[in-house]
């Protein structure tokens, strides 16, 4: 019997709702594949280019890769980098493009949406998309945002309040 050969990748299939991704190159791929494309999505809703988030997201899974086998959960922790990397993306303050992003449909609703959403403050615009477009709760926004959970409702509020105004 010939010994397992060590230049061959094992074959790592992991279900899309298993939340566990084991620590090799394979499990990270594993979790890339799953995570990419709404990663990329939040990313976009936030920075308002799919183009820009792409690069934040790709750089996010760079420091995921980077501490793959410290990390407790690699899900978290990516999520935290990718929205850093949002932040400090948008206290650059370079101007958001026009331009809508590839998923968002070009019905006039939609395009009336984007460009409010688009005008909101930062903060504003990654709760919007956290609350509504991922579903989480208050705890977990101020958690991802960094702020007390007593600051989430008034951002959601002036953000709606806005969104309102604009929309009506």
């Amino acid at each position: 019997m010939d010994p397992p050969r060590s230049d061959v990748e094992p074959d790592v299939t992991v279900p899309a709702d298993c939340a566990v991704v084991p620590r090799t190159d394979a499990g990270f791929e594993v979790f890339y594949r799953r995570e990419q494309a709404g990663q990329v999505r939040r990313a976009a809703l936030i920075v308002g280019s799919t183009q820009q988030a792409n690069d934040l997201v790709h750089d996010a899974f760079i420091a995921v890769y980077r501490r793959w086998s410290l990390v407790d959960d690699p899900g978290a922790y990516l999520n935290r980098c990718v929205l850093n990397a949002c932040r400090d993306a948008l206290r650059r303050r370079r101007p958001l493009p026009t331009a809508l992003p590839e998923f968002v449909g070009d019905r006039a609703d939609d395009v009336a949406l984007w460009e409010t959403l688009r005008r909101l403050p930062g903060r504003q615009r990654a709760a919007v998309v956290l609350r509504y477009w991922e579903g989480r709760t208050e705890i977990e926004i101020a958690d991802v945002l960094g702020v007390r959970p007593g600051t989430v409702g008034p951002l959601l509020t002036r953000a709606l309040r806005t969104l309102g105004k604009e929309l009506s």
